[in-house]
């Protein structure tokens, strides 16, 4: 088990509270983030078990992080880019041949 919900539970009744807005938001104490290493932005899952709510960070995929890396040139010289992957593989299929 996490030892950052160990903690918590340690701090009393292992109950932690908040209510729940018009727009059916929930604030999730710091507590809690800080156990599951949620921060601002970050997305969770929810899963109902036997009438509880599970809830826990979402795994983030590759492709969720389209757009978070941003280009050092705009427009983006793709053909540039092409050539340096296109070296980068090269360069680790040689060094692949030569060791293996």
């Amino acid at each position: 088990m996490n030892k950052g919900i160990n903690r918590i539970r340690g701090k009393g009744t292992g109950m932690l509270r908040s209510k729940v807005t018009s727009k059916g938001q929930v604030t999730l104490p710091k507590e809690l983030r800080e156990a599951l290493g949620i921060r601002a932005a970050d997305e969770v899952t929810f899963e109902l078990r036997e009438g509880e709510a599970v809830i826990k960070p979402a795994r983030r995929g590759f492709l969720s992080r389209f757009g978070s890396i941003s280009p050092q040139e705009r427009p983006e010289d793709w053909q540039k880019v092409r050539e340096l992957v296109s070296r980068d593989i090269a360069q680790k299929t040689a060094k692949d041949l030569q060791h293996g």
